[in-house]
């Protein structure tokens, strides 16, 4: 069974004000905190979607076995980097997992996604901390031709949550990082302090 994981690399950090993804997290940078979770995790097919300043982040990730690619309109939005994505996924990925370099991923927590969708046959799966969701997300594969038809103004992923809201399981986690979204120093700064 093969779990394809996608990450978000591609945007400006404009909010943070340097690149999101050099900033430090645990002893690395954020990018390799992702990548080294995702190695340890059951996603064996690991696409990294760069874009602004991509040559900052190649060196990292030539360290790892995973698919690089380049979205040159990544300042269309989440979006078109999303799609590049999932264009790239293996086509015998039974799961999907989209996450953003931003949001620090636990291999626990994502294995537990996996684990659950599958042997619930659920459709998309979201983390939750006391009763609140989280990321990243979970979808099936079923949800390939939704997840590349997204677009920036039906708010993205949040259009193909909204309709097979029905076959979404919320997966109880004892991780609180599920809630984290590093979008500016503050953000950042609050996080290192926990």
């Amino acid at each position: 069974m093969t779990h394809t994981a996608i990450v978000l690399a591609a945007g400006r950090s404009s909010r943070m004000g340097t690149l999101k993804g050099l900033l430090q997290w645990k002893g690395t940078t954020l990018f390799e905190h992702q990548l080294q979770n995702l190695r340890e995790s059951v996603f064996s097919d690991i696409v990294v979607v760069l874009g602004y300043k991509a040559e900052a982040f190649i060196p990292i990730a030539k360290k790892y076995p995973i698919k690089i690619i380049i979205n040159e309109q990544f300042y269309e939005g989440k979006c078109s980097s999303i799609i590049s994505g999932v264009k790239t996924a293996v086509k015998s990925a039974e799961t999907i997992l989209i996450t953003s370099v931003d949001q620090p991923l636990q291999s626990l927590t994502i294995n537990m996604l996996a684990e659950s969708l599958v042997k619930r046959g659920s459709l998309i799966a979201v983390p939750s901390h006391q009763g609140k969701r989280g990321h990243p997300i979970l979808f099936s594969a079923q949800l390939r031709n939704d997840l590349l038809s997204i677009k920036e103004e039906r708010m993205g992923l949040r259009d193909v949550i909204q309709e097979h809201e029905k076959f979404l399981l919320e997966v109880p986690v004892e991780n609180d990082q599920i809630h984290l979204n590093l979008n500016n120093q503050d953000d950042y700064i609050n996080a290192l302090k926990k």
